[in-house]
């Protein structure tokens, strides 16, 4: 009996590993597909050659930026619309701020317990830095700086 009941906990142990797993894999998949796209569209216009890194930005449209060098080895972002995807925009990063430096200035001036992500971005014709982090408090915080300058431009706090 003893073994009947340790076979049956080692059984639906591992049957919910695995459905989790799979849950989780599920769950990114979409995600995942939608950079990918992003990235062949960016590569297809010939725009980039190698690409270094994709984000994602979630405003007034699913955009998602790609970021690499083009042929004469300039760094670039193009911000591709997830649902069309079209490129709507190439952004020379050199001529604002950097990621590190939006993530900087957002320490600086809020108490962060943790940087979850910074996204290039457009709202309103602007470009911006979307920055969201775990703040002291334990809460999620969104805010957004003008690409330009650094800038703030609109925060969403204690979510």
């Amino acid at each position: 009996m003893l073994n009947w009941i340790k076979f049956l906990s080692v059984f639906l142990l591992t049957l919910f590993a695995a459905i989790a797993i799979f849950v989780l894999y599920q769950s990114n998949k979409p995600f995942a597909s939608s950079q990918e796209a992003a990235i062949e569209v960016v590569l297809n216009a010939g725009e980039l050659v190698e690409v270094d890194e994709t984000t994602s930005y979630r405003g007034n449209a699913s955009l998602i930026a790609v970021y690499g060098t083009d042929r004469k080895g300039k760094y670039k972002a193009l911000l591709v619309n997830e649902k069309s995807g079209e490129i709507v925009r190439t952004v020379t990063p050199s001529k604002g701020i950097t990621k590190q430096q939006a993530t900087a200035i957002v320490k600086k001036e809020k108490p962060v317990k943790k940087i979850l992500h910074t996204s290039l971005g457009i709202e309103k014709e602007r470009l911006l830095w979307e920055v969201s982090f775990i703040g002291e408090d334990d809460r999620l915080n969104y805010v957004y700086l003008d690409f330009t300058d650094g800038k703030w431009q609109k925060q969403i706090l204690n979510l």
